[in-house]
């Protein structure tokens, strides 16, 4: 059945357009896996022994606290500062990642998965659909700021390490528009839904 692509730029909304698609097909009677980079990314830096020793290996031990938890605030800040930090924590990740949502195609029902550099990473193939997320840069960066807690700077740095969302509003099948009162961002949802459905058929088994 359909394996459906979620991506964007950061604070764009994947999140909220994942568990929202999810929640509605789901209300439709069907069978709906979900998936998060996002989530498994800190779930990973969180309990992984052995990405925790492999961080600790390659970025030292100041980045842990006394308890032996990663300092997530101050690595990310390291991560987005320098390029060859952040290659280095994507060395350690994303191949995880990858393989984790790679499991998961292919099943019963839909599959939706929430990957932020689908595009990078030329994912887009194993997926039926694409749908990115998109808002101003102007939303991304408040977003980041007053949600997230972060700096204008560190926002920025964040938002031009990824690839322009710009280029993947043009690659994608399907757009979801956030910044705008969520009744309308429901009505898009709404209407992914249903094409969806229309599409790919109920995916009930």
């Amino acid at each position: 059945m359909p394996n459906i692509g979620i991506t964007g730029g950061v604070g764009t909304g994947k999140s909220a357009v994942l568990t929202g698609l999810s929640q509605l097909l789901r209300s439709k009677g069907l069978s709906v896996t979900s998936f998060s980079a996002d989530f498994e990314a800190r779930r990973l830096t969180e309990k992984d022994l052995d990405v925790l020793k492999e961080i600790r290996s390659v970025f030292g031990d100041r980045y842990f606290d006394e308890s032996g938890r990663l300092i997530r605030e101050q690595l990310r800040a390291l991560v987005f500062r320098d390029t060859e930090s952040r290659q280095r924590l994507e060395q350690i990740l994303h191949p995880r990642i990858r393989h984790a949502w790679l499991q998961l195609l292919s099943r019963t029902g839909f599959f939706l998965a929430e990957i932020p550099l689908l595009f990078e990473t030329q994912a887009e193939k194993h997926f039926d659909e694409t749908v990115v997320t998109a808002c101003s840069q102007t939303t991304q960066i408040e977003r980041l700021v007053t949600g997230r807690r972060l700096t204008p700077a560190l926002a920025d740095q964040i938002i031009h390490a990824q690839m322009p969302l710009s280029n993947k509003v043009l690659r994608a099948d399907r757009i979801i528009w956030t910044d705008c009162r969520p009744t309308i961002t429901d009505r898009q949802l709404q209407r992914l839904a249903a094409a969806l459905i229309a599409r790919y058929g109920d995916a009930r088994s």
